[in-house]
């Protein structure tokens, strides 16, 4: 900013001359010797403090290269255009930079991108805005309210960007404390395997058919009397069943294979927000019956963190000819029984196991259709609090013995 330049000392006493340099601290930097000669970085006014050691020591010193603002704009004193047009240049940049060109979230996982920048738009955040007028702790607060999901979000300018980082809650689990009196009931019409009861009262026992819903093992135990009186527990107990799946899948036996040829029109915009400004067109006066169209835009940037309201636009318009392609039915037939396979292992928990699967395959409306039977052995049982017809009774018999 202030200026320095390069000075080249020559003579046959440059240590004297360093020497008495040194002895008043003069300020100079970046020192190198080079054929007899010394160069060295100094400011003007040390330039000017140099010259007596400089005749002292019999060494002639001159100025290699001025470097700096000062030396700048005194090569350029005569050009106005080109200064104010620097000026206006800086000013349009300093203005660019203080509004939103770009919304970016961060962070999502089961929340969409696109619905979080939409919610902030419907609120005022979008890209335009002048960044003075947007409170960003507002902006965190609509959405959270927004969004329950949503335990901590941060929003923060990042050049002419707006960050939006967000921390998502963990779905906690379906969770019945093991202090709680609880039943175990049946979650799928079932056949029981296997019980074996570690807490509570069962209900049932090996080769039982239970319905959906149905108490496998209660939480409600009578005592070892005739008092009538019961405790309460928290049910445990590991209890196989035989159950039955059944999934469907559809696949059509035949599809449209787009062949792509070699024409392909294209037509290139500049962009300045929703004004588009064309530059270039392929010249092809030829009319496409099936075509794919292809959009690709490009914002312009200072830097990563400075996006610009400037966009570059390509538009392809890329010519096929529909045919008509028949679909193996073996082959429709194997990507079917992979597709429904996968299916029901994923509805499986862990410990389940497949005991017998058949699938059966059948045509209708140009489609194949395929049917998945499943017999599986898995644990049906699920945790369920007591209902208040369970526990009542209990607390009257408590209340009575007391």
């Amino acid at each position: 900013m202030r200026g320095y330049v390069i000075v080249e000392v020559s003579g046959y006493a440059l240590e004297k001359f360093m020497n008495l340099a040194l002895k008043d601290s003069q300020y100079f930097w970046n020192i190198t010797r080079k054929n007899n000669k010394m160069y060295l970085y100094t400011t003007t006014k040390g330039f000017k403090k140099l010259k007596p050691y400089a005749k002292k020591s019999k060494c002639h010193i001159r100025i290699v290269e001025k470097r700096g603002l000062p030396f700048l704009q005194f090569r350029y004193r005569k050009r106005w255009m080109l200064a104010y047009g620097s000026l206006i240049f800086i000013g349009l940049m300093y203005l660019l930079c203080s509004f939103v060109w770009l919304v970016e979230v961060d962070g999502c996982k089961r929340l969409n991108e696109t619905e979080v920048i939409e919610t902030l738009e419907q609120n005022g955040y979008e890209v335009g805005r002048f960044k003075g007028r947007l409170d960003l702790r507002k902006a965190e607060q609509v959405l959270i309210d927004a969004y329950p999901e949503i335990i901590w979000t941060g929003v923060k300018y990042e050049g002419t960007k707006l960050v939006v980082q967000i921390s998502e809650s963990v779905p906690k689990p379906k969770l019945v404390e093991e202090t709680e009196p609880c039943n175990l009931v049946a979650k799928r019409d079932a056949l029981i395997t296997y019980i074996a009861t570690d807490k509570g009262m069962p209900q049932v026992k090996k080769g039982d058919t239970v319905k959906k819903g149905d108490l496998l093992v209660s939480g409600s135990i009578p005592y070892n009397d005739e008092s009538g009186a019961f405790y309460l527990a928290h049910s445990k107990a590991q209890i196989l069943a035989k159950t039955g799946y059944a999934l469907t899948a559809s696949m059509p036996l035949e599809s449209v294979k787009k062949d792509y040829t070699e024409r392909v029109s294209s037509r290139y915009n500049l962009r300045l927000f929703n004004f588009k400004m064309p530059i270039w067109k392929s010249h092809s006066k030829d009319v496409y019956n099936h075509f794919d169209e292809i959009v690709t835009v490009k914002q312009f940037k200072l830097t990563d963190k400075f996006p610009l309201p400037f966009y570059y636009e390509c538009t392809q318009k890329v010519e096929y000819v529909p045919k008509q392609q028949v679909v193996e039915e073996e082959t429709a037939k194997e990507k079917l029984y992979g597709a429904l396979y996968d299916a029901l292992l994923e509805k499986l928990g862990e410990g389940s196991n497949v005991l017998y699967h058949e699938v059966s395959y059948k045509q209708e409306e140009g489609k194949l259709v395929a049917t998945l039977q499943a017999i599986v052995e898995e644990d049906v049982s699920e945790h369920v609090g007591l209902s208040l017809e369970e526990i009542m009774p209990q607390n009257k018999v408590e209340g009575e013995n007391e």
